[in-house]
């Protein structure tokens, strides 16, 4: 094969892999692009495949467990957020709508942060006390404490 024909295929995947973003085309475009770099002066065909199947399975399982990895990253954020439940703070600022949210201002920073945006199931006044229930997205939700 022309080694041109695999840097267009590994272009190909590239171009798949940013569309529907899955992590698992990138592998073998990859391995597509290296093989048409090695192809420039391999010319056999048996030898291009095989160049092109190590590096599938080489760069899949570097990249599988590097996922696995990261993945048990997001089980420690859920860890984290956890720790945020019971957390009592003051309101700063409320507004009225549905759902009332506002500021809530912490004694001890959470995460980084000693203000955090809130919302609640009941109308909060500024200088009430609340406690966090539950995280949802980047705000708390609070109930009276």
């Amino acid at each position: 094969m022309p080694y041109w024909l695999w840097l267009i295929c590994g272009t190909i995947l590239l171009i798949v892999e940013i569309i529907a973003p899955h992590f698992v085309t990138i592998w073998f475009a990859l391995a597509a692009l290296i093989t048409g770099v090695v192809a420039y002066w391999v010319v056999g065909t048996a030898e291009q495949l095989t160049v092109f199947s190590v590096c599938s399975i080489i760069l899949f399982s570097i990249g599988w467990f590097w996922l696995r990895k990261n993945m048990q990253m997001s089980a420690r954020v859920r860890h984290a957020k956890e720790t945020v439940i019971g957390e009592a703070g003051t309101v700063i600022s409320s507004n009225v709508g549905y759902p009332p949210s506002g500021k809530v201002r912490f004694q001890v920073p959470i995460h980084g942060d000693d203000v955090w945006e809130f919302i609640s199931d009941e109308l909060l006044s500024q200088g009430d006390r609340c406690e966090v229930t539950e995280v949802v997205g980047t705000k708390v939700k609070v109930k009276k404490a």
